[in-house]
């Protein structure tokens, strides 16, 4: 019959999340409670609340700052500066904890024009953990917040009247509305400024982190006009290869946005 084997761990010095050394008595704990000494140093923490693999969304709701609007590379920041946080073992469950907040309307994750209004606006789902952007750019703001500007902007678009609450979501009063350019033999416009083209393209890759930025700092100048025109070329080749359970959620998201659905596969 195999010996039991009890170890006695006095004065361990831990770091809480307060960032102050502690010592803790760790007590008698049999050779079988923990693997290693960090797997057993880990699961004190935890025990403790220092560290968390991850944390609910209403944990950012108690602890929201004096802002309407927190941006998403603060969150981030604040599990591992504030005292008030746990410091969390895996960084990546942050995007987790926001993707969850906005699917249960605890708070609305969203991208800011240079006009004050929210674009893109994801509330009440729209958005995975994976395209959760940790950026200066992108904040998350409070149900109150998103409840007003989602009712703001519905009226908008309804054709009542605009602007309701504290966002404008019409051009500013006094702001001239741009002439038609005259046409040119052909048919075709002159340019509105001199010197101006006529046409921009770009082609590029964007990594699936930074298309809430690619929107907010490039495109979101020139959604107002009438000359925009995206085309988007997506591959999906992860080493498992993609189940057939996913491509058919696929097609079911893009019907529900009224796009193409015909996706093409490799076998």
């Amino acid at each position: 019959m195999k010996e039991s084997v009890w170890r006695t761990y006095k004065n361990i010095v831990l770091l809480g999340k307060d960032n102050q050394l502690r010592v803790t008595d760790m007590g008698l704990i049999h050779s079988s409670a923990a693997d290693t000494m960090v797997t057993l140093v880990l699961n004190r923490l935890r025990q403790d609340g220092d560290v968390e693999k991850d944390v609910s969304p209403n944990f950012l709701v108690r602890n929201w700052p004096g802002m309407k609007e927190w941006s998403t590379k603060s969150v981030r920041d604040a599990f591992f500066a504030s005292p008030k946080f746990p410091r969390l073992l895996n960084p990546e469950g942050v995007r987790e904890t926001i993707a969850r907040g906005v699917e249960s309307s605890i708070f609305a994750y969203v991208g800011k024009t240079g006009s004050g209004t929210y674009e893109p606006f994801f509330y009440g789902g729209g958005i995975l953990a994976g395209g959760v952007e940790l950026s200066d750019d992108v904040y998350i703001i409070p149900r109150e917040t998103a409840e007003q500007y989602k009712k703001a902007k519905d009226a908008a678009v309804s054709g009542q009247a605009g602007g309701q609450g504290t966002f404008e979501l019409t051009p500013p009063t006094g702001s001239k509305t741009p002439e038609k350019p005259e046409e040119e033999k052909g048919g075709q416009p002159k340019s509105a400024v001199a010197g101006a083209a006529r046409k921009i393209t770009w082609a590029g890759e964007i990594p699936p982190q930074k298309w809430m930025n690619f929107y907010t700092k490039v495109l979101s100048r020139f959604v107002g006009s009438k000359g925009l025109k995206l085309t988007l070329n997506v591959e999906v080749a992860p080493q498992e290869g993609v189940s057939s359970r996913k491509i058919e959620e696929t097609k079911v998201a893009l019907s529900e946005l009224g796009l193409d659905s015909d996706i093409k596969t490799t076998e």
